[in-house]
Order: structure tokens, then C-alpha cells, then sequence
């Protein structure tokens, strides 16, 4: 288990705190949040991976773990259709039908409650799939997360695992499945190994890397070890694609 990622995870999860509903802005556009749906916290991280993603017209797209929705509505905004976003989190689904109705593309995004794929029907397949994932790999015993929670950790990296499995499935024949991820706070190497089980390449598609002073993430031990001499910690915003073998 990568320590740095989990301790990045803990303090993601304490900054957050009780939120209530409140709105943000994010790509030119104002969007609302509900307060249990975690989701516009890393605008940064947002803003990269759905500006990198290749939403053209006529393009079928799948957003898991949706969140608020933002990029489920962006891809309908470009022209993406048909459009659909899923999430565990009921109040997830309820978020993404408010945005996409604020922003006008309400009867172009379809929202479902799902864990994982598993309330699509066996034929709905999508040249993109895209998930900003919960990169951070947490201890496997940890089996009931909250909603929040969720967002953020993998216990045991079970549930990259199923959507890797299971992506394919979903996948029309030349589709690309799109990850949001952090090669600093995940496990990138189990990631491959599963992408290989699945019979997919895994490659960086974009990425943006950064310095944070150790410092500004808190007196946690692990951050100060995992600094370089300057005292920085290396961190990136990484958009990876799967595509069949």
C-alpha cells in the first residue's frame, strides 16, 4: 500500500469536513453542489482531465463516479451523445440532473445509480469511459466506507479492479477508457496488472506534474519523508487510457 497516498487521502477526507450545499465555479461555468456528494474539492484535477478528454461530437460517453457532474454535462455541452453518468451515491445522480439542467442539457444526460457498471444493460457500450477514480489505495478490511470515504479510497484496490474486469464489456469496439488518477498517491503498479489481466494498455494520455512544499499538507511524518532535498513533494494531476490489446 502506497503510505504517502494514504496519508494524502486521511487529509482529504479531514480538510472536508461538513459541507453543506454551495455552488463553485469551474470551467467558465457555475455549478452547484450537493453537501453529501463529494465532488469540486480538487478543481485542479477537474479542470485537467475533463478539458484533456476528447468530447467531440457524436461521441457515446460514460462518466463513472460522477460526483456533481461536471464532465458528464461538459461532454453533452460538446456534443457528445448519447451521454451517461453513474454513481454509488444516490445523491450523486439527484446532483448531476441539477446541473445538467441548469446548463441546459437535461434531456442529454442520463443519470443512474450504480455501483460500477452493474445497472447498465449488457448493450450499452460507449466509445469513452471515463472515471476521476478513488486512486488511494486504503487496508482491504475497511469493507463499509462512507460516501465520502468512498470518493477517496479503494480498500484494497478491489473496485479499480472489478471496472477494469469489467470495462471491456462496455467498451465499444475501437473505445477508450479514461482514468483520473495520481501516480504519487495511487498504485500504479497493481493498476497495470490488472489492465493486463483485462487484455488493455495502460499509458499516460496527459499529465501535469507539480511541487507542494511537504509542509503545506500537514505534520504527518510520511509527507517530510517523501519530499526531495528542497523539501517538495512531486505531484501530479495524470489522465491515463486503456485501450484493447
Amino acid at each position: 500500500m502506497n503510505r504517502l497516498g494514504y496519508a494524502m487521502g486521511q487529509r482529504a477526507i479531514r480538510a472536508r469536513g461538513e459541507v453543506e450545499t454551495t455552488s463553485f465555479s469551474l470551467l467558465d461555468r457555475e455549478w452547484i453542489q450537493f453537501g453529501d456528494v463529494f465532488a469540486g474539492e480538487s478543481k485542479l484535477a477537474s479542470t485537467l482531465f475533463t478539458s484533456w478528454l476528447p468530447l467531440t461530437a457524436g461521441t457515446s460517453f460514460l462518466e463513472m463516479g460522477c460526483g456533481s457532474g461536471v464532465t458528464a454535462v461538459m461532454a453533452a455541452l460538446h456534443g457528445c451523445a448519447p451521454v451517461t453518468a453513474v454513481d454509488i451515491n444516490p445523491s450523486a445522480v439527484d446532483n448531476v440532473r441539477a446541473n445538467a439542467e441548469r446548463h441546459g442539457v437535461g434531456d442529454k444526460v442520463r443519470a443512474l445509480r450504480s455501483d460500477l457498471f452493474k445497472s447498465l444493460d449488457a448493450h450499452d457500450k460507449f466509445d469513452i469511459i471515463y472515471w476521476n477514480s478513488p486512486f488511494v489505495e486504503s487496508p482491504a478490511d475497511n469493507t463499509s466506507p462512507s460516501y465520502a470515504e468512498a470518493a477517496v479510497f479503494d480498500p484494497g484496490y478491489t473496485a479499480h479492479r472489478e471496472f477494469l474486469r469489467t470495462a471491456p464489456d462496455h467498451l465499444t469496439d475501437s473505445g477508450t477508457v479514461y482514468l483520473g488518477y495520481s501516480r504519487i498517491a495511487g498504485n500504479i503498479g497493481l493498476l497495470e496488472q490488472f489492465a493486463e489481466s483485462a487484455g488493455l494498455t495502460c499509458e499516460v494520455y496527459q499529465e501535469n506534474v507539480f511541487d507542494i512544499p511537504h509542509e503545506r499538507l500537514g505534520t504527518d511524518p510520511v509527507f517530510a519523508e517523501h519530499a526531495d532535498e528542497a523539501g517538495h513533494l512531486r505531484c501530479d494531476c495524470t489522465l491515463l487510457a486503456f485501450r484493447r490489446r
